[in-house]
This record gives C-alpha cells, structure tokens and sequence, in this order.
C-alpha cells in the first residue's frame, strides 16, 4: 500500500464492501483464501462480508462498474463472494476474462512451442462463444 500511495494513488482502506466498491470503475473480487489464516475458523469469520449480489452492485455502483475476478468463481452458497444473480448483469466481466484466457493461453504455447509461425495454417473462426457473453 505505501508504495501505490508514495506514486501518488489514493488508497482507501475499509472493511465495509459498500464504501469500498462506491465511485469506483472497476470491482475486482476475489475468494477469501483459507489457506492464508490461522484455522479455518478464523477464515469463516469474513466469509459472506464482501459477498457481491446484484442490490450490493445497484445500490452502491456506478451504472457501468465492471466487475472482475481472478477465477475460478466459486459460486457454492458457502463461498460466498459473486452471486449468481451477477450472471445476467453485462458489467460482469468473468465470462470475457475466460474466453479472452483461452486465446491467451492458446498464444503463449505457440510461442513457447515455437510454433507461431503454424498458427495462420491451422486457424478456424472462433465459435465457442455466444454474442450475449460479448
């Protein structure tokens, strides 16, 4: 935090979700990472805090607040970090970050496998995807 400040960014610290996610541009939501406490115990204390519904998202965010998230979403009722009722909202980036890491991922082997140069002789157009995901 105090090199992102010493930069010259503001840096605001709270525990509430609802100041933390107003008058930003983007919500980047995450897991809470058990592995990182002490005991599982102490890691279920935050779970649920910074859960993301969709009255969370329109009661505190601007109308276009892209939502984000490093993936996998665990959407199970007892991880509790981006609603399922965030699915239909178009600001919910998680399925363009998926599709977009696919391709990502598809470039860096063939530069890895050395094998770019092939990559035009074997491409097909892309239709793994529907128009709503876009």
């Amino acid at each position: 935090m105090d090199a992102l400040r010493e930069a010259g960014h503001e840096v605001l610290e709270t525990d509430a979700l609802e100041t933390g996610i107003a008058d930003v541009d983007i919500v980047y939501s995450t897991r809470i990472q058990e592995e990182r406490f002490a005991s599982r115990e102490e890691a279920d204390l935050y779970r649920g805090r910074f859960r993301l519904t969709q009255s969370v998202y329109t009661a505190n965010c601007e109308p276009n607040t892209v939502i984000m998230h490093p993936l996998p979403r665990d959407s199970r009722e007892g991880a509790r970090e981006l609603d399922i009722d965030l699915n239909d909202n178009p600001n919910l980036a998680i399925f363009r970050q998926s599709d977009n890491g696919v391709v990502v991922r598809m470039a860096l082997f063939a530069l890895i496998l050395d094998v770019a140069d092939q990559v035009d002789q074997h491409s097909a157009p892309v239709n793994w995807y529907t128009e709503r995901r876009f």
